[in-house]
């Protein structure tokens, strides 16, 4: 009995050890399809430094060329539209009836 537990104890880290040895990481499939498109991808791409939009560009934040996106122009229409129409000014401090 004692001999089996031994035996048992040994070769119980030996097992664990080689159960974690066959892992993605350990042995990454190079030849899997996702792996080759995912290559395929990465060669298409043109070689150089990619342009960065911090805002230091002729056209990016902050460079003082002011673009108005469409929804932009009708949220300004729209607000000129109600400050056209006829309104009261509002006293405060009043309830309203």
């Amino acid at each position: 009995m004692k001999k089996t537990l031994a035996a048992l104890a040994i070769a119980l880290p030996f097992g664990l050890a080689h159960a974690q040895s066959h892992t993605a990481e350990a042995a990454p499939q190079l030849n899997a399809r996702p792996q080759v498109a995912a290559e395929a991808k990465k060669a298409a791409r043109p070689s150089g430094v990619a342009p960065i939009k911090d805002g230091s560009t002729a056209q990016g934040q902050g460079s003082g060329i002011d673009t108005v996106t469409r929804s932009e122009q009708v949220a300004v229409q729209r607000q000129a539209q109600r400050e056209a129409r006829p309104h009261r000014e509002t006293t405060q401090g009043a309830t309203p009836k």
